[in-house]
């Protein structure tokens, strides 16, 4: 067993902390507000010691957190070795006794007794635990008895510690109160703040291997007479799952900047809280080296989170695709979250050719002469002509097409007019042609 002991110079809240350390390991324990031991032996050939220790010592700085780092061989020589500072245990003072005897601070009558057998030791010039090691175990029992026994199994690593349980917080919340007076209803401070919640937040997902869908955020102002909304609350029900601070932070200052506008802060802000109302599983396994996809696709979730807010849900789809042939009717708005599961559907993608950017809303008659096309009373030239025909056809029991009079019966053809514009245009069987849309 290899133990890692995070030591913290001041009080800090250990169970948010201890929870970015479950990427590393799931064998994790604390002691009160100051320290975290993390099982790291089983996970050697994932990391060395050396990185674990970088990279914790990088993720604490990221929060303003300072920590002394010790690895031992089990949780008492990795608590010893990271409190005083040292490399070996037989360097530390003979007051590293009191920490082996209780490493949890749980009995204070037992470190009032250790702390007794610690002074008399210093009397008699012994200073360190190497040579308190090579005492003879049979005159502390005679002069401490117990204490002295339990002190000296606990410096030779004799005794099988048991960690306590640990298990994260069941709702992830994130809260900051500030001084009477900080500031008003600026929006920089509060997205500020804002920031430093989602990293930790999201680090906190990230090691449960999940992905935001739901968060909700509140600002309590101060309750005076001249701002009749003191409390305000924001529900983000995000259309696509969110992993990265910077896409959410977008989201909730879009509708920060809103609301603040329409109605301005007239009171100093007392806090500011964050809380996780909803999330799914995300695979948090390693990235692909060889491609960029998972980065596209967080973009492209970011977009739609942020067109989402813009413009609204339901202005907000993704096209899939249809079995039917014509252009018009060739996909459907898919209004659900992409990452909600759907029926499964036949893939016909390699089957339907290329189509147009995009549709007319309309069918637009035009004329087609020797290398020209008129549209709408203008002439361009024809580039291109493909003659690769596509020809679709309605059903026998379809009525006639209101626009071109026809019972659907077209020849499709891609056409490259000046402009290197790139027009799809069909023709009826009574030899009408019309502009169905073009590529952009």
């Amino acid at each position: 067993m290899r133990v890692a002991c995070l030591w913290f110079d001041q009080p800090i809240p250990t169970n948010k902390i201890a929870e970015l350390f479950l990427r590393f390991s799931p064998q994790i324990c604390t002691r009160t507000d100051r320290a975290i031991f993390v099982e790291i032996g089983k996970c050697k050939s994932l990391y060395s010691e050396d990185s674990f220790i970088a990279r914790a010592t990088i993720m604490l700085r990221k929060r303003n957190l300072s920590t002394k780092i010790g690895v031992g061989n089990d949780l008492l020589e990795a608590l010893t070795l990271a409190i005083f500072n040292r490399h070996s245990m037989a360097d530390l003072p003979l007051q590293a006794l009191l920490e082996l005897a209780d490493p949890f601070d749980r009995d204070l009558a037992l470190r009032k007794s250790v702390q007794n057998l610690i002074t008399s030791f210093q009397d008699l010039g012994i200073k360190n635990l190497g040579q308190f090691k090579r005492l003879p175990v049979q005159e502390l029992i005679s002069r401490f008895g117990v204490i002295g026994r339990h002190c000296h199994s606990r410096a030779n690593q004799k005794d099988q510690i048991v960690w306590p349980p640990w298990a994260p917080e069941e709702i992830i919340e994130e809260k900051k109160e500030f001084p009477y007076f900080e500031f008003y209803g600026e929006l920089d401070p509060i997205l500020f703040e804002l920031k430093n919640q989602l990293d930790t937040i999201f680090s906190r997902l990230f090691a449960r291997r999940k992905k935001l869908m739901r968060l909700a955020v509140q600002i309590r102002c101060e309750k005076v007479s001249t701002n009749p909304d003191p409390i305000r609350n924001f529900n983000f029900d995000f259309f696509t799952p969110q992993s990265s601070v910077k896409g959410a932070l977008r989201i909730i200052k879009e509708r920060l900047s809103r609301d603040f506008e329409k109605r301005p802060v007239l009171s100093p802000i007392e806090a500011i809280q964050t809380v996780v109302l909803k999330t799914i599983f995300h695979d948090s396994s390693q990235k692909n080296i060889f491609n960029a996809d998972e980065e596209r696709q967080e973009q492209i979730h970011s977009i739609h989170n942020q067109l989402v807010e813009m413009l609204g849900k339901d202005n907000i789809f993704q096209a899939e695709l249809t079995e039917d042939r014509r252009p018009e009717r060739s996909w459907r708005k898919k209004i659900d979250s992409p990452h909600e599961s759907a029926l499964t559907t036949p893939d016909i993608t390699e089957f339907i050719p290329e189509r147009a950017t995009y549709l007319c809303r309309h069918p637009i008659k035009i004329e087609v002469t020797a290398g020209f096309i008129h549209i709408r009373r203008r002439r361009y030239r024809i580039l291109n002509w493909d003659n690769n025909v596509e020809k679709i056809s309605g059903g026998w029991f379809e009525k006639p097409v209101p626009e071109t009079k026809d019972t659907f019966d077209r020849n499709y053809y891609h056409v490259e007019i000046e402009g290197h514009q790139k027009i799809s245009v069909f023709e009826t069987p009574n030899r009408e042609f019309y502009l169905h849309g073009y590529y952009g």
